[in-house]
């Protein structure tokens, strides 16, 4: 949660600064400021969906490999509902 919304505040700053650099016009005419933005959100949204697979993929790997480095990432209670 957390990345997401450091994605949401970086791209609102992104968003401010880049209407002070080059106003409401720029804002229409530049297509990469737009690009950017998005991109900013979606980095957070990655961020966190990759996070969460991380616990749910050690869980998988605990069954294959005794790591003790791979055992403490894994907490079963958050992927019983994303494991099959």
């Amino acid at each position: 949660m957390l990345p997401i919304l450091l994605g949401l505040i970086i791209a609102m700053l992104f968003g401010l600064f880049s209407f002070m650099v080059y106003g409401l016009e720029g804002l229409v005419h530049y297509a990469w400021i737009d690009t950017v933005f998005w991109s900013l959100i979606a980095t957070g949204v990655m961020v966190s969906l990759v996070n969460e697979l991380g616990h749910c993929i050690a869980c998988r790997l605990k069954n294959w490999v005794k790591i003790p480095r791979i055992e403490s990432f894994c907490i079963e209670a958050d992927c019983r509902s994303l494991l099959p």
